[in-house]
């Protein structure tokens, strides 16, 4: 018989070659030679939390690039090309940043970037074009506010979490609704592209089977601008703390089932104290966390439980504590998050906790960079949170050293119910009731830009599950 395996090796970064062109943009290049792909990703840092008085812009401008045609090619004839070279294009735009994506053969390198650098550098940008994707964005928007519960939830987390006293937080709105869409121009779109898509505001990660010399002239080639412009900077002032909890409901009548969300603000992103929120984040909601342990069934209430945090390039970083419930259980669910947060930041984790929470987020460091695909994204992910080219070791490290008492203090000063924002996907008038024992209880209209539909007042009796006396006082 064979000795039994050891644990797995982490897997490691490849060396990053650095080159900066004319003009200030910047190219990574990872070699990866397991198979003859490329893997590209242009990353602006230009995301939604750029998009101002017009919410949606920077994920319409990037779609409008992918699908709006470029240079002297009109509409799809990019992408058309693209795929005759055996190529692959898309666009994702998240708050701090849009990722272009491509996906190309080591032999046709050369050409498939030429026409990214068309796309992102030169793209029409006309309202013909723009006119077809908004309404494709629009319908999906529909959809979203009707059928996708994570995404409402996290529209109402995000506007609760971000709250500034004067102005809008920049992210303060995670998406945008389809009564907003409408209101963008195609000279929105090509203002935003000529502020934010500068060379100094773009990084071009490659990584697979290449070299950082052909990688390099391939960049410089494809991507002639050499405007020497600043991109505009935003402000990120630190939200208000909240001094109570809030409960807000996204109503879906006959829902059987509920989607319940707690979040609350911790550390910094590049901060030394975020590895403890991380690590605490895992006791309460990891694999074999404090949560699941309780709500999952054949024992509990739920059929998902989980937490983690949510990555923002600027200022604090949300811990979200998720689980899915039948709709009669909301109550149990509910109170079931809010008793694990208090006892997390009022009594320290064990050292098998912590321990078992840092070695499972040790583990799955750079757990893709296998891969080409699975290596740019890394690359890219690093450029929009600003993290070195070390940072899986320097994580690895803190991880490693590791204690109860760190976790236990950021936890105390940051996951407390006092602090938090709860947000339940379900039935108002099924769930209302439960949740007006933890306070009053905001309900909102997804269909309705999430415009508030009543407010259902605390009634600290009420039963914590549908088995309950009736339902709470509402107020129109």
């Amino acid at each position: 018989q064979p000795p039994p395996s050891g644990p797995a090796r982490p897997a490691r970064m490849p060396a990053i070659a650095w080159a900066e062109l004319p003009g200030g943009l910047r190219v990574a290049t990872a070699v990866s030679g397991a198979l003859p792909l490329v893997e590209v990703r242009v990353v602006v840092r230009g995301g939604s939390s750029a998009d101002g008085e017009r919410t949606g812009l920077a994920a319409l401008t990037g779609q409008l690039l992918l699908h709006g045609g470029a240079g002297g090619f009109p509409g799809r004839e990019v992408l058309a090309r693209l795929e005759s070279l055996g190529a692959s294009l898309w666009v994702d735009t998240g708050l701090d940043a849009t990722v272009i994506g491509l996906r190309t053969t080591r032999e046709r390198l050369a050409e498939a970037i030429e026409l990214l650098g068309l796309v992102v550098q030169r793209p029409r940008l006309d309202a013909a074009e723009l006119a077809k994707v908004k309404a494709r964005a629009v319908e999906a928007a529909r959809d979203r506010a009707q059928n996708d519960a994570r995404w409402g939830a996290q529209m109402i987390l995000f506007r609760d979490l971000y709250v500034l006293p004067t102005e809008l937080h920049p992210y303060s709105s995670f998406g945008a609704t389809a009564a907003e869409l409408p209101k963008i121009t195609a000279a929105d779109c090509r203002a935003f592209h000529a502020a934010w898509y500068v060379p100094k505001n773009t990084v071009v990660v490659v990584a697979g089977d290449t070299t950082p010399e052909a990688a390099r002239a391939a960049v410089e080639k494809a991507f002639p601008d050499r405007r020497a412009g600043e991109p505009p900077s935003l402000s990120f002032t630190e939200p208000m703390p909240r001094g109570s909890l809030k409960i807000t409901i996204i109503d879906r009548p006959k829902s059987a089932e509920s989607e319940v969300f707690l979040g609350v603000l911790g550390p910094e992103r590049g901060a030394p104290e975020w590895p403890a929120l991380a690590v605490a984040g895992q006791v309460l909601g990891g694999p074999s966390g404090r949560l699941p342990r309780e709500l999952l069934e054949p024992r509990g209430a739920a059929r998902a439980a989980s937490a983690a945090t949510i990555d923002v390039a600027h200022g604090p970083v949300p811990l979200v504590v998720h689980a899915v419930v039948p709709a009669a259980r909301t109550g149990l669910a509910a109170q079931a998050m809010l008793d694990q947060a208090e006892q997390l930041a009022t009594t320290t984790p064990s050292e098998e906790e912590t321990e078992a929470a840092a070695r499972r987020m040790s583990a799955g460091v750079g757990l893709g960079i296998g891969t080409a695909a699975g290596l740019a994204d890394e690359i890219a992910g690093m450029q929009v949170l600003d993290l070195p080219d070390d940072h899986h070791d320097g994580l690895r490290k803190e991880l490693r050293d590791m204690t109860p008492a760190l976790a236990g203090k950021v936890a105390a000063d940051h996951v407390r119910p006092a602090r938090a924002v709860v947000v339940v996907s379900g039935d108002a008038q099924v769930i209302g009731p439960m949740l007006s024992r933890f306070g009053e209880v905001k309900v909102v209209d997804p269909a309705r830009n999430f415009e508030r539909k009543r407010t259902i007042q605390r009634d600290a009796s009420a039963a914590p599950d549908a088995g309950g006396p009736g339902p709470a006082q509402e107020q129109p």
